[in-house]
């Protein structure tokens, strides 16, 4: 194999790692070597088509001298022990969000990329999806004048895997919880367009019934006083959607992956048709677009020598954020 080419480890092969996988795929400076999974029939389906290894045990692609790029993909609560421990290997790491359950230890994996020399990224694809990148623009145009308000919100179904017992998204243990899991995504987003938060209070509650939360809502105030709210829902029976919603001063902003078209601004109180932004309209599609987006980012990233569109230290703020929005908290319960 062409020694230029990134030689690498797929570890935790559950639906986002097909995503991952298509980018790989699409991109001719990367090759999948070996795969990890617990369920080694799953890891030998999987490593087949590449002549790949497969293993069941994670610290045995860790210590694989034929990888020298690991993406991570488990459940979250070992993000952080083997994003460390494949970076102390001397591999370049992905490592899907959220980076670490806590922010200490997003920290940490920031020092030890730099302190060991390899390449660590986060899996955040918000920075890739089209609908953010073109309201991006318009909100830096300044399109819309001071805002006022952000509202955010992510949905979709997780209903089968709360409900699955061998599952860790229903267990607050093995890091599940909507807010860690999709909040992220948002905090992400919110600190990439507007800045830092100053303040915040959360409102979660349990539909499901497993001990981690599968709706909330988190609301607060940016530090240059914009607005903002962000929801949650792990219980929408459709597909998954992202709705952003800018109010600004001039003008209204608002995009929904499951709206055709999804963006559109609306130009003062008596525009009532708004303003369609060339963004393509592809409910099922538009996630896996932007995974793959950011694969090839993070293998350009590595072998182009640049740093990847997502800054590790921004993924590692949306983690501080989560962590903050569970301390500020309450549960809400349903009047008698």
């Amino acid at each position: 194999m062409d020694e230029s080419v990134l030689k690498i480890g797929l570890m935790g092969l559950g639906e986002v790692s097909m995503m991952h996988e298509a980018g790989y795929n699409e991109e001719p400076r990367a090759h999948i070597v070996a795969v990890c999974d617990r369920d080694e029939q799953l890891a030998k389906s999987r490593a087949e088509p590449y002549g790949a290894k497969h293993y069941s045990d994670c610290e045995e692609l860790v210590n694989d001298n034929d990888v020298d790029t690991v993406d991570i993909m488990l459940p979250h609560r070992f993000h952080y022990k083997y994003a460390k421990k494949a970076m102390l290997a001397g591999k370049n790491v992905l490592i899907e969000k959220p980076m670490a359950m806590k922010y200490k230890e997003a920290r940490d994996l920031i020092s030890t990329a730099k302190a060991v020399g390899v390449r660590l990224a986060v899996a955040e694809n918000t920075r890739y999806v089209e609908l953010y990148q073109k309201a991006y623009q318009l909100v830096q145009k300044n399109r819309l004048g001071k805002i006022w308000l952000v509202r955010t919100l992510i949905a979709g179904s997780e209903v089968a895997r709360y409900s699955d017992k061998q599952s860790w998204v229903g267990k607050k243990k093995t890091g599940g919880g909507i807010i860690i899991d999709a909040g992220v995504h948002s905090f992400y987003l919110l600190k990439w367009f507007f800045g830092e938060i100053k303040n915040l209070r959360t409102f979660y509650w349990h539909t499901l019934g497993t001990d981690a939360e599968d709706n909330a809502v988190v609301l607060g105030t940016l530090e240059d006083g914009t607005h903002f709210d962000s929801q949650f829902s792990d219980t929408a029976q459709q597909p998954w959607t992202e709705r952003l919603e800018v109010y600004g001063e001039k003008g209204v902003l608002i995009g929904d992956q499951l709206s055709d078209p999804p963006l559109k601004v609306y130009n003062g109180p008596m525009d009532d048709e708004g303003e369609t932004v060339q963004v393509q309209y592809d409910p099922l599609g538009w996630k896996i677009r932007s995974v793959m987006e950011e694969i090839k980012d993070f293998v350009g990233s590595i072998v182009e020598k640049r740093e990847p569109l997502v800054n590790p230290n921004d993924a590692a703020y949306a983690v501080k954020v989560a962590e903050l929005a569970y301390k500020k908290s309450e549960e809400l319960n349903y009047f008698e």
